[in-house]
């Protein structure tokens, strides 16, 4: 039986009244920035493992073309697939640990709305319930490498063509980032969800998620010089910039697992304590 929407609303809002999730969100971004690139890197190599290094390089080239000019997004994209068809496994296999940082921020961030608290080996167990998120990496990746010259040609072409893609780019991103998200709800969180409740908030999670990434495609549509208030240093703006949209997608993510634990407890019945009765 569905739970109805208000109930778990006012049981979220209640739940973090008085919290600090600003801050949460930011210690978060502050691991994902040391671990997005070494995660990159690990997927996009793993991903030309299975299906060969030409379809990475043809689907990033692809993925670097659809993508908005204004801010030079797709040179980055470049760069980093070339890095990571290029680095020796020797130097993948010590890009792994800061790659598990993103698990431990995941687990101190998402430990507080749970109200888990955080204990000496809360780093260790995010760290480890992340390895089967690396895991699949390189699959959740694979996908939209291989379609993405269809998905590109849809973007070049314009008009009812690009509304075509941005439908395709959208479902399909959402079911990948939902797969990823029920991961991390079921085995990087702490164990306060059952399965169905949290692959279900998952889904709905990341379908937000996956508005954000796109809405950020048009964020970086915009003629705008992000180096301004960093008095013309480039890489410093692009660095902001990233960190900042990492920062809401973070909000988002926490309030996501907050209203699903919300959801799930809702449809718990009432617990009566037990008490005498005075003589």
């Amino acid at each position: 039986m569905p739970t109805p929407v208000r109930p778990v609303l006012r049981h979220t809002g209640a739940a973090l009244r008085g919290r600090d999730i600003a801050l949460w969100a930011a210690g978060l971004t502050f691991f994902a920035c040391l671990a997005i690139v070494p995660l990159l890197l690990l997927g996009l190599r793993g991903a030309a493992t299975l299906l060969g290094h030409a379809v990475v390089v043809d689907g990033a080239a692809a993925l670097a073309a659809a993508l908005p000019d204004e801010q030079r997004a797709g040179s980055a994209v470049a760069a980093i697939t070339d890095a990571a068809l290029r680095a020796p496994w020797p130097v993948l296999a010590v890009a792994l640990i800061p790659a598990t940082f993103y698990g431990e921020g995941l687990r101190r961030a998402l430990d507080q709305p749970a109200g888990q608290a955080v204990t000496g080996t809360t780093g260790w167990r995010g760290r480890l319930g992340f390895l089967p998120v690396l895991a699949a990496a390189p699959l959740l990746l694979a996908a939209p490498l291989a379609l993405a010259p269809a998905i590109g040609s849809l973007y070049s072409a314009g008009g009812w063509s690009l509304a075509l893609g941005v439908v395709v780019s959208f479902h399909l991103d959402w079911v990948l980032i939902s797969v990823a998200l029920s991961l991390v709800f079921t085995v990087t969180a702490p164990n306060a969800l059952p399965g169905r409740a949290a692959v279900a908030g998952a889904f709905a999670t990341g379908a937000f998620l996956t508005g954000f990434l796109h809405g950020f495609l048009l964020f970086l549509a915009i003629p705008v010089d992000w180096s301004v208030p960093f008095a013309g240093l480039a890489p410093v703006g692009v660095a902001a910039a990233v960190a900042l949209w990492l920062y809401l997608l973070h909000v988002v993510l926490i309030l996501g697992y907050r209203t699903t634990l919300s959801a799930h407890q809702a449809q718990q019945p009432p617990v009566r304590s037990a008490y005498r009765r005075s003589a």
